[in-house]
């Protein structure tokens, strides 16, 4: 279940490696590493939402935070917890998850969901946070960890997302109350296997799992992602509503998926993104001026940010035009484009901050970009 990443550039805004930070912190007679992102924005006067980020076998803290959490965390305001798991003797780091094969479980007596409890304890202690604000995610492995979480965690996180890592076949406990939940999957994963798991559970039946825990309708929306990709793949999107304190379980059904993390340009759906606006759905602290103002989607991805001469913009939508916009408010440039994906030259403008302004048939976007 080792999870091996390409070129990712998931870019909302400028960051600066200044606020990602790799500690340490002792438990259980162990000494435990996890990577800590805190945006430029928190000055500690607002609570901040924490997002944690859990990786898969074999994986680190290092490459799993490529998945690009931390540029969403920027413009979106919330802090990143992407801790590693301890080594197991044959297999590499591996979360004591829950998933197991023909009876054997990895790290079986590492106390993970107790370090993961106490590493949440220590960030809400140390930072202004909201704890009614916390979401977990993780893939594979990592994906396993979250199922159990959502159960043995259920009444201090607020929704959770996995990806290719279902409930492990070694762990049995039920929810206290509702939680959301989203899950995705490729129906071609030669790892955690779409049917016929040898783990834990097949996707499909996680998938109805929740749905019968939160109490949702057990008809879902059904909605086919755009084709933008020519990937080979198709992402079909299942929405369960109704549930329990308005929960909602979602599921993304990739066929022809593979057991890997999708991203936008490469592939039809940045897995990042659509797991914070999941997660966004949930989240009740007051939103950024940016986004309340200007109506900030999360369809799009811009990069490389911060640039020098030109950056790239890959979109779900058809854009039909795009502006360049000073902070203070004005378009100093506009372009009609008609594409989905386009280069953008700004080896004429001074160094700054500016918003690119991406009008779609019904809508439109705003990027942050900062030129150096």
């Amino acid at each position: 279940m080792r999870f091996l990443f390409s070129s990712l550039f998931i870019a909302f805004c400028a960051i600066t490696l200044i606020a990602q930070t790799s500690k340490t912190m002792e438990f259980d007679g162990l000494t435990r590493k996890y990577l800590e992102y805190v945006p430029s924005s928190y000055d500690g006067s607002e609570a901040f939402p924490i997002v944690l980020c859990l990786h898969g076998l074999g994986d680190n803290m290092n490459n799993f935070y490529n998945i690009g959490m931390n540029y969403i965390a920027d413009t979106e305001n919330f802090i990143v917890l992407t801790p590693e798991a301890v080594a197991d003797l044959n297999y590499g780091t591996a979360w004591n998850s829950g998933a197991s094969y023909m009876g054997m479980v990895l790290n079986g007596n590492i106390d993970d969901v107790g370090f993961l409890n106490a590493l949440l304890d220590s960030i809400i202690l140390n930072y202004n946070v909201s704890e009614n604000n916390i979401f977990v995610t993780g893939f594979s492995m990592g994906g396993f960890m979250t199922n159990r979480l959502a159960t043995e965690l259920n009444q201090k996180i607020k929704a959770v997302a996995s990806v290719s890592g279902t409930i492990g076949n070694s762990f049995s406990g039920t929810p206290a109350s509702a939680i959301p939940f989203c899950h995705f999957h490729g129906t071609a994963d030669a790892t955690v296997a779409f049917t016929n798991n040898n783990f834990g559970n097949d996707a499909e039946d996680l998938v109805d799992y929740w749905v019968g825990i939160n109490n949702c309708n057990t008809t879902p929306d059904v909605d086919t992602l755009t084709d933008i990709a020519n990937d080979g793949r198709r992402v079909v999107h299942f929405t369960y509503t109704g549930g329990d304190s308005n929960t909602e379980v979602e599921f993304y059904k990739v066929i022809n998926g593979e057991h890997d993390w999708m991203y936008l340009p490469d592939f039809d759906i940045s897995y990042t993104v659509k797991i914070w606006e999941f997660f966004n759905k949930y989240n009740n602290t007051e939103p950024s001026t940016l986004v309340n103002n200007l109506q900030v989607i999360n369809e799009c991805s811009l990069y490389p940010n911060p640039v020098e001469n030109s950056f790239y913009i890959s979109s779900e939508k058809f854009v039909d035009t795009y502006q360049i916009i000073t902070v203070a408010g004005d378009v100093i440039y506009t372009e009609k484009i008609e594409k989905n994906s386009f280069e953008v030259y700004v080896n004429n403008l001074e160094s700054g901050i500016y918003f690119v302004k991406l009008y779609t048939e019904k809508t439109f976007i705003i990027k942050k970009v900062i030129v150096n």
